[in-house]
């Protein structure tokens, strides 16, 4: 199923991603991905429009009416990559561990799922070549992954989990963003 970003202006918390989620994953032919409250928006999976339309007309029934997105969020211009950019985290608890998800300027649903279960991951990559990794000396394994592969800034940050530990998270963002 192809998977599309829709906007409602109305979500304020993870109270109103999860009623989303929840009418979503009721309509058939709709799954719920992903939201991001900051951002007004969740990531679906739809088989066709006329599933977009029931996920539409349910989500109004809600109190999500879809709306538009706005230029920072839905558009690729000279402003969709700021300089000296750097992404603010939303940890989410999931049966793995937890899911570390940014509102990436690009429009994209990013982020990175920890895997508590896996004592070394690979970095997860965004669509604009932005790549993610967290967990101990995340940096450092980061830069090893990028050998030869361009000029990159590094953002490096301690992101707390849902259980209270703190986590090395680094970001290795293209010099030409």
């Amino acid at each position: 199923m192809p998977q599309m970003t829709l906007y409602a202006p109305d979500i304020t918390c993870d109270h109103c991603i999860a009623t989303i989620s929840r009418t979503v994953d009721g309509v058939a032919g709709a799954r719920f991905v992903s939201g991001d409250e900051s951002a007004h928006s969740f990531v679906v999976e739809l088989d066709g429009g006329a599933v977009l339309d029931a996920v539409s007309a349910a989500l109004t029934e809600e109190g999500y009416p879809l709306g538009e997105a706005t230029a920072a969020a839905g558009e690729h211009g000279d402003d969709a990559f700021p300089a000296g950019w750097t992404p603010e985290y939303t940890v989410t608890k999931s049966d793995a561990g937890a899911d570390l998800n940014y509102a990436c300027p690009c429009s994209c649903d990013a982020g990175f799922a920890l895997d508590r279960s896996q004592s070394e991951q690979s970095s997860e990559s965004c669509c604009c070549g932005r790549h993610t990794l967290a967990g101990p000396n995340a940096e450092q394994r980061l830069r090893a992954s990028l050998d030869g592969e361009g000029t990159y800034r590094i953002d490096v940050q301690q992101v707390t989990m849902p259980w209270g530990q703190p986590i090395e998270t680094a970001m290795a963002i293209p010099e030409s963003q």
